[in-house]
């Protein structure tokens, strides 16, 4: 673990929220998560962490698509130029607003009853949230599960009831695929959670809502499509985002 890494899990410690950091569980270009021993008082075991790189260690991704509109939200028009140039500072106010994003939609979709994990906190480039695992180690994504097909239907259809829950909140994911779904076949009544949304949009704001959306579900289905299941995604976007434009989710 480098300075930098251990520098943003320390005041999780200190505030008594953690006692052990365990192991990496997810390593990307843009962040890793650890395992992590929960504090008794939490009331669970395990945690995790998940822990981003700054912006100049990594190649970020292309996020214009996601950022659009955002930055309205700056009022002072320093920030946003700053940001809009690319400066040292705006590269620090890019690089907060990523992670607050994530932050705000896990706190804004867990509320809401998607199936994302519980948050618990957020300290500068770092988020706490519910370990969505065992003892063993964590659950694996949809990519590496070993979905059955008896099974295919109800889980398609439990992640089409959290893409409407999510639209419900106006949030679109903007990046769901079979690799940032965890699944834990040993729970048939709560067996997803949805993972990786700094990129969610507002749905009222951002013009890229509805492509996104149709992407979401297109890039699911093709997945379960492979199972045996039979559904059009096209129509099922098409309606849901229809259905919120008209406000009768």
């Amino acid at each position: 673990m480098d300075t930098e890494t251990r520098e943003a899990i320390e005041p999780f410690l200190d505030f008594s929220l953690i006692t052990q950091v365990l192991y990496p569980v997810k390593a990307g270009k843009e962040a890793t998560v650890w395992a992590c021993r929960a504090h008794p008082d939490t009331g669970t075991d395990l945690l995790a962490v998940k822990v981003y790189r700054h912006l100049r260690e990594r190649s970020f991704r292309n996020d214009a698509v996601y950022q659009e509109n955002r930055t309205q939200m700056y009022h002072n028009t320093r920030i946003r130029r700053a940001y809009e140039n690319g400066s040292e500072f705006g590269l620090e106010v890019h690089f907060m607003l990523w992670v607050g994003q994530e932050w705000e939609a896990l706190n804004r979709l867990h509320d809401a009853g998607v199936c994302v994990p519980r948050p618990v906190k957020q300290i500068g480039a770092a988020i706490l949230m519910e370990f969505f695992g065992h003892q063993g180690g964590p659950c694996p994504t949809l990519q590496q599960a070993v979905v059955p097909p008896d099974r295919a239907d109800a889980l398609w259809s439990l992640l089409k009831a959290n893409i409407e829950m999510m639209l419900q909140v106006n949030t679109v994911h903007g990046d769901l695929s079979p690799y940032n779904i965890l699944v834990d076949l040993d729970e048939p009544s709560d067996p997803l959670r949805v993972i990786d949304v700094p990129q969610a949009v507002d749905a009222r704001f951002n013009p890229n809502a509805r492509q996104l959306l149709e992407r979401d579900v297109a890039t699911c289905h093709r997945y379960f499509e492979r199972l045996g299941v039979r559904d059009d995604p096209r129509a099922f976007a098409a309606d849901l985002w229809d259905r919120w434009r008209r406000a009768e989710l």
